[in-house]
């Protein structure tokens, strides 16, 4: 660690540590208040509320050697409003913080008005949210995290998904590509699979990501040294099926003996004691050919490379050659295993028998719905394409709310569980593997934007269904057995974070890839690793919080200067880079505006941040302290390289709050404007930005004014 950067951190952490617990404590109680003694730990502080007297480990009268079943409490629902609904929206719908309370009130005000006219306000501001280059850029990151995209070393392709041409701009290569056999067209351009992921997102429909990425993934095998022809091509089938396996199928074959869709070893006829509530059908017979699978040699046997593509000049859609170049044939199997996916296969099987099986299952779930048969059957082709839905629907839901759907074995624990998977896999379906409608559809979910229960009157601090931790259902006091608001609180994911920080501050976004040669790797790598980016199959990332990751992001952003990621530039919402960063813009600003003083400066800062436009009477000391001047300090009085340098640390500060890190509740404040508003950052720019992304996409006419947003 950089020693002058650890000791600067060092001094203002040793002077501001009370800062930062204050802020942490302004935030906490909202997550708190209906738990007066603070117990969150199934009841150990006292066990007051165990009104039963039971203490014999909470069976709740199950029967000998099995778990206690599920809390009996009902679920108390506290939404906590539309400005809170913006700030966790923000983040998720298009990888930013809001940019002042000015923009929480503008699409606060939006939403108020569109519900007034008897519409939905949420679901209208979400689908504009979801389109244009912030939302393209936001989640194609995302969507090269779920189907493990390296970014170093032997597997990274950055000529196939790492550069884009004209193609990316529009939804044709994307409908193309849905609509015609990879073998036999040609789009007409050498196009690469970041093309087609963003392609993809602007078509709405993420079904030709999916496909194309079967072949693409293959122009970057494994290698290895020391090791035979055929042993190296098991490893890259197995390497291969297995992300096949977690990032489309969301199963593992060497679970389905014990849990599957027919049977499962934590299957209880009393739903009670029901640990296992698949979604209805037997996809697994129909994908691997029995309900507990098969050997995986057969599952993986699709999945060669050599025979198929060491060799052969057909490119996938006539897609760029350095996104792989393979052959149609079935010959050059090392092996020669019997295939079996979705169906026996031929001799030496490979993708292009694999592909249409998949295109034809996207096609006919979408026209015709999930077709079960009267034993629960399902055709093979669509088992492939609900399975890959289910997927993504699962992992959406996991980065609005922090917690899967399912546990470890893939399947939902609770019969609430099963139900919300099912609805947003049905609904990413029906609109065609729309993920804008996807997004609606859990931003609009009950259980996103839940308050603190004591904010409505709730009964119970655990006033949720055990959604988000399924197992507090076994918990010793069986007022616990619920979840709380509390069990949803996560920190944000690392590009979201990572992002946000950027462009609150107006700095560039970290590199994704570094440049397009052989064993390149992003800039900064060893900071996207600390903070859980996925770079490569044996690092890939998580979505927690740890020490190491926490002492890095304090490191490079502590003092509050940019870390220089050499990524994208960002700059205001109008548009455009941003010629300095916003501290030095809003300095600029403080200069030019007459009785400015240092608490002005540091409330716009607190604004920019965290949306809140005040200062607790805990805060002001440690601010001073932190500033070195008084905060009614004039800004034209003090020593101005001296004091933007606190201006700066207050913003680093601030980054390592958990009011910026953390997303299931948002933190509440005033809103109120600051004296000093940086150019581009006013009510009004914010309004004419957001109105025409939002309003004018969806047929609104509107009007925005200095005051804020007018619907007609």
């Amino acid at each position: 660690m950089n020693h002058s950067i650890w000791t600067t951190t060092t001094l203002v952490r040793r002077r501001l540590l009370t800062v930062s617990v204050a802020a942490l404590l302004s935030w906490i109680p909202a997550c708190g208040d209906g738990d007066p003694d603070g117990a969150s730990d199934g009841g150990t502080e006292g066990g007051d509320g165990d009104t039963d007297g039971d203490t014999d480990g909470g069976t709740g009268g199950a029967d000998p050697g099995q778990e206690p079943p599920a809390g009996s409490g009902e679920e108390e629902l506290c939404d906590a409003g539309n400005a809170s609904w913006v700030q966790q929206a923000l983040p998720l719908i298009q990888g930013r913080k809001p940019e002042s309370g000015r923009e929480i009130q503008v699409l606060s005000d939006m939403i108020d008005q569109l519900d007034a006219k008897g519409m939905s306000g949420r679901a209208i501001v979400a689908r504009g949210l979801a389109s244009g280059e912030r939302y393209v850029d936001r989640w194609e990151t995302f969507f090269y995290e779920q189907t493990r995209v390296n970014r170093i070393e032997i597997k990274v392709n950055v000529p196939c998904y790492g550069v884009t041409t004209g193609a990316a701009d529009g939804p044709n290569l994307a409908e193309f590509i849905r609509d015609n056999d990879p073998a036999t067209s040609d789009f007409g351009a050498q196009t690469t699979m970041q093309d087609v992921l963003r392609s993809s997102l602007l078509l709405d429909d993420l079904s030709p990501y999916y496909r194309a990425d079967l072949f693409a993934r293959m122009a970057k095998p494994l290698t290895g040294a020391n090791v035979s022809a055929q042993d190296l091509d098991q490893m890259r089938r197995t390497n291969y099926g297995e992300i096949f396996e977690s990032a489309y199928m969301g199963r593992k074959t060497s679970c389905l003996e014990c849990h599957n869709s027919n049977a499962s070893v934590t299957y209880n006829s009393d739903p009670l004691y029901n640990r296992h509530w698949p979604i209805q059908g037997h996809f697994e017979k129909a994908v691997w050919g029995e309900h507990a699978g098969r050997p995986e040699e057969e599952f993986f046997a699709a999945f060669r490379w050599n025979g198929f593509a060491d060799t052969g000049s057909v490119r996938p859609w006539g897609m760029s050659g350095e996104c792989g170049s393979f052959t149609t044939g079935h010959s050059g199997d090392l092996w020669d295993w019997d295939g079996y996916l979705a169906g026996a296969l031929p001799a030496a099987p490979q993708l292009f028998d694999v592909e249409p099986k998949l295109h034809s299952g996207f096609e006919s779930l979408t026209l015709d719905g999930l077709m079960l048969g009267s034993d629960d059957a399902v055709p093979a082709d669509q088992a492939l394409a609900y399975l890959t839905s289910a997927t993504v629907a699962n992992a959406v839901w996991k980065e609005a709310m922090g917690s899967r759907l399912v546990v470890a074995n893939n399947f939902p624990r609770n019969d609430k569980q099963r139900e919300i998977m099912q609805d947003l896999t049905e609904a990413f379906v029906e609109f065609s593997y729309s993920p804008r409608e996807l997004l609606v559809e859990v931003v609009t979910h009950p259980y996103y934007n839940q308050a603190p229960p004591a904010s409505c009157g709730a009964t119970s601090p655990y006033n949720l269904e055990p959604v988000f931790d399924p197992f507090s259902v076994d918990a010793a006091d069986p007022n616990t057995r619920m979840n709380s608001v509390g069990d949803a609180v996560h920190r944000h994911s690392a590009w979201v974070l990572m992002d946000s920080a950027m462009q609150s501050m107006w700095w560039d976004r970290p590199q994704r890839f570094g440049p397009a040669t052989n064993f390149s790797q992003p800039n900064s790598l060893d900071f996207l690793e600390s903070q859980g980016v996925f770079i490569k199959d044996a690092v890939p990332g998580f979505n927690g919080i740890d020490f190491y990751g926490m002492l890095f992001w304090e490191q490079e952003l502590a003092a509050g200067n940019d870390p220089f990621l050499n990524g994208a530039c960002t700059g205001p919402l109008s548009g455009g880079c941003a010629p300095t960063d916003f501290v030095n813009a809003l300095m600029n600003t403080a200069q030019a505006t007459s009785n400015a003083t240092a608490e002005d400066v540091i409330l716009a800062v607190k604004d920019r941040l965290l949306g809140v436009s005040s200062l607790t009477e805990t805060e002001r000391p440690f601010v001073e302290g932190l500033l070195g001047v008084p905060l009614s300090a004039p800004v034209d009085s003090v020593e101005i390289n001296a004091f933007e340098a606190g201006v700066r640390r207050f913003a680093g500060l601030l980054l390592n709050t958990p009011q910026y890190m953390l997303s299931g509740v948002a933190p509440a404040g005033e809103s109120a404007e600051p004296l000093l508003v940086v150019d581009g950052t006013s009510t009004l720019a914010l309004c004419e930005a957001l109105g025409g992304d939002i309003l004018a996409s969806a047929g609104e006419a509107y009007s925005c004014s200095d005051a804020g947003i007018t619907i007609d």
